[in-house]
């Protein structure tokens, strides 16, 4: 025993370096290697943002009025990224960012990282409801979801020219980006922002009031695969859609292709051909991209990566101090490889932590096998070469995939009416309560599947006598207080984990969030939350962890039996994302084109459907029970939807109880 404590410590090491490895790492690629201050603010009240821009006002000798309404309980986070061309001297243009839904402001980490390194200061921040940013927010800032404060944050800044203030937005960002424009630009308080891109929610554009966008350099970019445009707006063909034709005529009346040519840029005096790096010098241009995106792919492309420095390069010139770099010239990728290597580490540090408890007194007793770490059960397993065993478990999995590929969508439909925003379930019903419901019923059909084959097994194998059917519900048999140790060490290894990721944000600015997979830090009151989806989403977790238990077999190795519970959890959603983003990249259209925000969010449930097998196999192995690793996993998972949430429902607030 004495050995595998040690094999035990050093897993915890070196799953301990390769997170804090890889998040250095990200962050150096984050500073552009010195050459940019990057701060996190967390938690800040608006009261301390309507201080911080009197403070900046007195240092920068600036008249910046902070036009929403202070306030010490309604708090935002945000990230400040300022490279070192700008000075108080040498002020540099400032680019404001808003995520979409059901993100937070690290999804937009290869903009920010490129748009800083080529010399813009960048703000991010976490939306209204969003991350660690209070509902209460929007109300406060004008219903601009916080960027109101952001904004004329930004133009406080002494290092910032507030004449040469940008904002941009992905998806439902750029209704904060209309609305943020709408009430700063139409006021008299402020410098007028000057430039917007919109990019890949076009939605927004209808936001504007009369008026608010008159001599902004204004943007659009509509990715030709976009799910969300694709819908609404025709984003295969908009170039040549009455909406792009009119939209350039309404600064260039004279305007009559029957197409919109992309990266030229448009005023009243005609079409424009301007080199990237080089200003635009004309009032209210208008420049239309078309880069072959999907809806995420405007955050996580080079394409879409390129289209944010090509328009704010034309909008505001090569910041002063900064070197021009070519927008094809992108080094996020990097970034992101470098916290694959940490969020690997901090899934391998779970399973360390989760190992080393198994030697302390308080959770020994959950060992399966109190003479050694792991359990050898391996020859009383059935053989995989036995067909009476194996075919009736791969028809099982076969049915699975295809309820899973059938009822994707019509659950989340059903789930979000049945399971709708409440101050219990406070999520946004279209996401939490969808997904948990589809996965409760999953939940409900895989138990009985279980049952079904374990019956089927049965008969099979009637006239064998040496045949003794076990019933598929053993491996989850536990004691009462061992069930209660059992969600102790899981909730135990589940916050161990995150104060590693707190620990890391607090020395490197930077979160496990890649794509719109986030694994972030979250306030504290999330967690009651988190514990009220246990109800919808635990389930699945619990049953497939069963499910898994179920499918070992003696001349099968565990990585093989294994990687078959992986596969079968993710082939049914990826046949489905198969047949809808064929069609889309085909056609320019979903064939189910009403749940265009499901399948959004379907790419970020392939990793938990990926990674929970394994869990939940590695700790069955030291316990010889499903409870730790199924638990663990509902903890983890179900933190990765509701941490970052979508809490936008009038009236309805995260509490503790729900109540």
């Amino acid at each position: 025993m004495l050995k595998e404590k040690k094999r035990a410590l050093v897993l915890f090491v070196i799953a301990l370096v390769l997170c804090f490895a890889g998040s250095l790492g990200a962050s150096l690629v984050q500073t552009g290697g010195g050459s940019v201050n990057v701060q996190n603010y967390n938690n800040k009240p608006l009261a301390q943002v309507a201080e911080t821009i009197a403070v900046n006002n007195t240092a920068g000798n600036k008249n910046i009025t902070a036009t929403f309404t202070s306030s010490t309980t309604e708090k935002m986070t945000y990230k400040v990224l300022v490279p070192k061309n700008a000075t108080p001297e040498n002020p540099a243009p400032a680019v404001v960012m808003m995520h979409g839904g059901l993100s937070n402001k690290d999804t937009t980490a290869p903009i920010y990282i490129e748009l800083a390194r080529r010399g813009f200061v960048v703000i991010a921040f976490d939306a209204m409801g969003h991350g660690k940013t209070d509902k209460g927010v929007d109300a406060l800032t004008h219903n601009t979801m916080g960027m109101e404060a952001m904004v004329e944050l930004a133009m406080s800044m002494p290092c910032v020219d507030e004449t040469q203030v940008g904002v941009t937005g992905h998806s439902w960002g750029n209704n904060g980006s209309a609305a943020v424009i709408n009430v700063i630009n139409l006021g008299e308080e402020n410098p007028k922002i000057k430039a917007w891109l919109c990019a890949q929610g076009t939605l927004g554009i209808y936001d504007l009031q009369p008026g608010a966008i008159d001599g902004v350099t204004f943007g659009l970019s509509v990715g030709k695969y976009d799910e969300i445009d694709a819908t609404y707006v025709g984003s295969y063909t908009f170039t040549s859609s009455p909406i792009a034709t009119g939209w350039i005529q309404e600064v260039y009346p004279a305007f009559d292709a029957a197409e919109v040519p992309t990266g030229i840029w448009f005023d009243a005096g005609g079409a424009h051909e301007v080199a990237e790096g080089t200003k635009f010098e004309g009032i209210g241009g208008r420049v239309l991209y078309h880069p072959a995106n999907t809806h995420p792919g405007a955050l996580f492309s080079k394409t879409g990566t390129a289209t944010n420095v090509n328009f704010f390069y034309g909008a505001f010139g090569v910041p002063g101090g900064a070197a021009y770099i070519p927008s094809e010239h992108q080094i996020w990728g990097w970034f992101t490889a470098f916290l694959a290597v940490g969020l690997a580490g901090w899934f391998v540090l779970a399973l360390a932590i989760f190992d080393l408890l198994l030697f302390t007194p308080m959770f020994k007793r959950l060992r399966g096998n109190q003479e050694a770490l792991i359990i050898s059960d391996q020859k009383g397993l059935p053989s995989f070469r036995n067909l009476k065993e194996s075919v009736p478990l791969i028809c099982m999995f076969i049915f699975l995939t295809v309820f899973s590929y059938l009822t994707m969508v019509p659950c989340t439909a059903a789930g979000s009416k049945l399971i709708p925003s409440s101050n219990f379930f406070p999520n946004a019903a279209h996401t939490s309560g969808a997904l948990g419901y589809w996965s409760f019923v999953t939940a409900l059909v895989s138990l009985l599947a279980i049952y079904i084959v374990s019956q089927i097994k049965m008969v099979l194998n009637r006239k064998d006598k040496s045949y003794h059917w076990k019933n598929p519900l053993d491996p989850a048999k536990l004691s009462a207080d061992k069930l209660v140790q059992s969600a102790l060490m899981a909730f135990t290894v589940f916050c161990a984990i995150h104060l590693v990721l707190w620990c890391i944000d607090a020395a490197f600015n930077v979160d496990f969030v890649i794509a719109t997979i986030d694994f972030t830090t979250f306030r504290p009151v999330k967690i009651f939350v988190m514990l009220r989806y246990l109800l919808l989403c635990a389930p699945f977790y619990i049953v497939n962890a069963i499910l898994n238990a179920n499918t070992r077999f003696k001349d099968l190795p565990e990585w093989a039996s294994t990687a078959i519970v992986c596969v079968g959890n993710v082939l049914g959603l990826g046949l489905l994302l198969f047949r809808e983003y064929s069609a889309l990249f085909a056609t320019g259209s979903l064939l189910t084109g009403e749940a265009c925000s499901t399948f959004t969010v379907v790419w970020s449930m392939l990793v938990p459907l990926t990674l929970s097998p394994i869990i939940a196999r590695y700790t069955y192995k030291r316990t010889g029970n499903v409870w730790v690793g199924a638990l663990l996993n509902s903890f983890i998972f179900i933190m990765m939807q509701v941490g970052t949430g979508q809490y936008m429902i009038e009236g309805i607030d995260i509490t503790m109880f729900g109540l």
